[in-house]
């Protein structure tokens, strides 16, 4: 479609693309943005991203080729294929890790995406619509950890905390993990509760803090 002026090769690839829309075929597709947004994600969230190649060049998933074809792009965990030099894996960095945190999130935006708090605005002042995917998970969920990153962060210090109380510590770690890194945060041992038996955001002296990566951005998240 691309007219003479796009014409662009790069060594052995043909870049060729039309930069003026209007050149383009209209879509046919009726959906609404909200649900376009909706099947993306529902998209992603089945899909067998360890056996297939995506390519935006073709506009579809496609039937990974086997290791070793001449020509053909290092296969990973994901593999997506650049839409010029088609082989070369963008996602070849990626980790195993990160694709199984992209499709759970996927699902769960998903499902987010169903529920009535998506396409009506909250009565009570809370997020909605597109602004609910980006919200963290729950940063005081104690729900059940199993299955869960966890980081034990111990606050027994050998040498004390400074002549600063250890309850006053507790309270300012916990305050950075859950508000400015969005981190789930609770005492382990408290009685099985957030907060244990102290006031919400302390913990009792010699706990111990988890951390857990939200579901909204990359606040929470811990490499390796």
């Amino acid at each position: 479609v691309a007219g003479p002026r796009d014409r662009a090769q790069v060594g052995e690839w043909d870049c060729s693309f039309p930069r003026d829309a209007a050149e383009l075929e209209p879509s046919g597709n009726g959906q609404s943005a909200a649900s376009l947004l909706a099947e993306f994600f529902s998209y992603f969230g089945t899909l067998d991203l360890g056996g297939l190649l995506l390519s935006p060049l073709e506009g579809r998933a496609l039937p990974r080729p086997p290791p070793g074809t001449p020509g053909g792009l290092r296969p990973g965990p994901l593999t997506l294929q650049d839409p010029f030099e088609l082989s070369h894996n963008v996602a070849a960095n990626v980790t195993p890790r990160t694709v199984s945190r992209f499709v759970r999130c996927c699902r769960d935006a998903a499902r987010l995406c169903r529920g009535p708090e998506f396409l009506q605005k909250s009565r009570r002042g809370r997020p909605w619509g597109v602004m609910r995917l980006l919200q963290p998970g729950p940063a005081g969920n104690c729900g059940n950890s199993e299955g869960k990153f966890l980081i034990p962060v111990p606050l027994r210090p050998p040498g004390g905390c400074g002549g600063v109380p250890q309850r006053e510590v507790c309270a300012a770690v916990g305050f950075v993990l859950r508000e400015v890194l969005g981190c789930g945060c609770e005492p382990e041992g408290a009685r099985g509760a957030c907060g244990g038996p102290e006031t919400p955001g302390e913990a009792a002296p010699g706990a111990q803090r988890h951390l857990e990566g939200g579901t909204g951005d990359s606040r929470g998240e811990f490499g390796d």
